[in-house]
């Protein structure tokens, strides 16, 4: 597991003591018992050489709580444990603010210098009958200059939780995305997402304090 996959376990760890403090060392002895057994039935997407593998085994880490607490730590819990870990950041929004253009800019060409590459790298993985359903990048499909656009096409995450019966987990997993933009002043529009049966991920990360951010509403955001 890479570092954040270590701290979102500890945070299920710390809500299964908080909730279930009886049945606490039970529940997680399982859950690590469940993951090797939840994991195998994964497809390979490129395990560390794919950046964004980690997602997949946070969809698994959360399968494994889920049964091993016989369905009582679900999506409700996600999003409570979602909420207390990316909390800790919120000191970030004293120090970064994308409403002033040049520090959008500063984490606009990161990002865009990161997924260029990968983008390349899955097309090519692809095309080698490697790494399976894993998401493909466009990057700033509709070649906008306003914020951080992305779409991601395809999703392991939802080809996983349909076969093996966790749709139910997987919208709240999607809605902690809108919870990092926040740190920083900015919101993320996504209209649809391939959990709710699109072939694509939307993602378009703009200033909150805009005229782009207030003019979708929360009914259109996904």
């Amino acid at each position: 597991m890479g570092s954040m996959d270590r701290a979102i376990k500890r945070e299920f760890i710390k809500y299964t003591k908080k909730h279930f403090p009886d049945e606490a060392e039970a529940i997680v002895r399982k859950a690590e018992e469940l993951f090797p057994v939840l994991y195998a039935k994964a497809p390979d997407i490129g395990g560390k050489e794919n950046l964004m593998s980690y997602n997949l085994d946070l969809l698994i880490l959360s399968a494994s709580f889920y049964e091993a607490s016989d369905h009582r730590i679900d999506g409700e819990a996600i999003t409570q444990m979602a909420r207390e870990l990316f909390g800790k950041y919120r000191f970030l929004r004293h120090i970064v603010n994308v409403n002033h253009p040049w520090q959008m800019k500063i984490i606009r060409n990161a990002m865009y210098k990161r997924y260029v590459p990968y983008a390349k790298l899955v097309e090519e993985k692809v095309a080698q009958g490697e790494w399976g359903n894993t998401w493909r990048v466009r990057v700033n499909p509709n070649n906008t200059d306003e914020g951080i656009a992305i779409d991601l096409v395809g999703c392991p995450l939802a080809d996983y939780a349909r076969a093996n019966g966790y749709m139910n987990l997987l919208p709240y997993m999607c809605a902690s995305d809108h919870l990092i933009p926040e740190l920083v002043h900015a919101k993320l529009i996504r209209t649809h997402t391939c959990a709710l049966g699109s072939e694509t991920c939307d993602y378009w990360y703009v200033a909150d304090e805009s005229d782009t951010a207030k003019r979708f509403s929360d009914d259109e955001i996904v």
